[in-house]
């Protein structure tokens, strides 16, 4: 793939950064699974549906995995990639988030603390300020070459 040289290269360390995160964000969600339920996010595992909400938990922990390890290939290998994902990324969340919000409404709220949720914003506000940032640093220097 011809790398495209008026993206800058801040989109491919900022994406490799967040990728080494989400790796550890993987591990929290199912090595340390329990723990991070428990005292991160936390829910009750006392109740006859932790078994249920920890496997939730390491599914999600499995795509961090799968995210950690694409963005990492995709800030090494393809930048204009990768600042696509920074743009796809926090519209990813907005759809999950607005879904999970219109399904669980006739529920009772939740109770857990949901502890990962701050570092997740700031994340999320990581990826869209370096999208902007890398279109708009591509748009003015393709303008150059004009």
């Amino acid at each position: 793939m011809k790398e495209n040289t008026n993206i800058p290269k801040f989109v491919s360390v900022v994406i490799i950064a967040l990728g080494c995160l989400d790796l550890v964000r993987g591990f929290l969600h199912t090595i340390l699974l329990e723990y991070a339920a428990a005292n991160i996010a936390g829910l009750d595992l006392s109740t006859s549906l932790a078994s249920d909400l920890l496997q939730l938990m390491g599914s999600f922990g499995i795509s961090n995995y799968l995210t950690g390890v694409m963005f990492i290939l995709l800030g090494w290998k393809a930048r204009p990639l990768a600042l696509t994902m920074l743009g796809v990324t926090p519209l990813a969340y907005i759809v999950g988030v607005v879904g999970t919000k219109i399904n669980s409404a006739p529920y009772a709220p939740s109770q857990a603390d949901w502890g990962g949720m701050q570092p997740m914003m700031v994340y999320l506000v990581i990826c869209a300020i370096t999208f902007i940032a890398g279109v708009w640093v591509a748009q003015q220097r393709e303008k150059k070459e004009i």
